[in-house]
């Protein structure tokens, strides 16, 4: 991944990369934001034991997404957080899914089941034949910040980024609001939502390349995480 470039864009859009060493605020943004999604909630059900499994699970997909190519993108004082894996790193191999699945029995226990169950589906649903593309994975803004657009600037930046280097913009929304919101940006439904046993569903969404100049700034777009 081309640093140098990355940091050009998160600067024009007062954005910046995150550090592997940022992954203790990485995880408490997460954490936060997550508590009340409903495809969180789904994965862990209980109320009360929520906000320590978000943050184990969350531990485990910022070291995995650092180790295998990811980034994280932040605003300035961690208000914001958006994970993402660039083109050459969205392709894992079956055997770092392998360890992936396995880091999340090992962190969840009994918990893991589902969380198991949905990154299988996520993976199995990815479609093959799209062109090269970023990954967005999650995009969230801690309570207080969100619907003041913190989690839109964060995708305008990724966005940008795709831009740059000709690609498109892959991700999956949690919940018909943030749906809305990325139609509003830019992004369109790819085929059928994603149903999980007796959960909520989940939305694939896709912005296709393009060869525009991208905006001199990220604007005013309501919106969240």
């Amino acid at each position: 991944m081309n640093v140098p470039h990355v940091t050009d864009v998160a600067t024009e859009f007062s954005c910046r990369p995150a550090r592997p060493d940022d992954q203790e605020d990485i995880v408490s943004v997460y954490r936060q934001s997550f508590d009340r999604d409903p495809v969180f909630q789904w994965l862990f059900p209980d109320a009360a034991s929520r906000p320590s499994l978000l943050e184990s699970y969350f531990t485990i997909m910022v070291g995995h997404a650092f180790a295998q190519g990811g980034a994280v993108l932040r605003t300035e004082d961690f208000g914001a957080v958006s994970m993402y894996f660039p083109p050459d790193a969205v392709d894992q191999p079956q055997d770092v899914e392998d360890r992936l699945l396995d880091a999340l029995r090992a962190g969840l226990g009994a918990d893991s089941d589902r969380t198991v169950h949905l990154m299988t589906m996520l993976g199995a649903s990815h479609p093959t034949d799209l062109p090269p593309h970023y990954y967005g994975t999650f995009v969230a803004a801690r309570p207080h910040h969100q619907g003041g657009g913190l989690g839109t600037r964060l995708k305008k930046c990724l966005f940008a980024l795709a831009d740059e280097d000709r690609a498109g913009a892959y991700a999956e929304a949690s919940s018909p609001r943030n749906l809305a919101l990325y139609e509003r940006l830019g992004q369109r439904r790819l085929g059928p939502a994603l149903t999980l046993p007796d959960g909520p569903p989940i939305f694939p969404i896709w912005r296709p390349p393009t060869t525009a100049s991208r905006p001199a700034g990220p604007g005013a777009a309501d919106g969240g995480s």
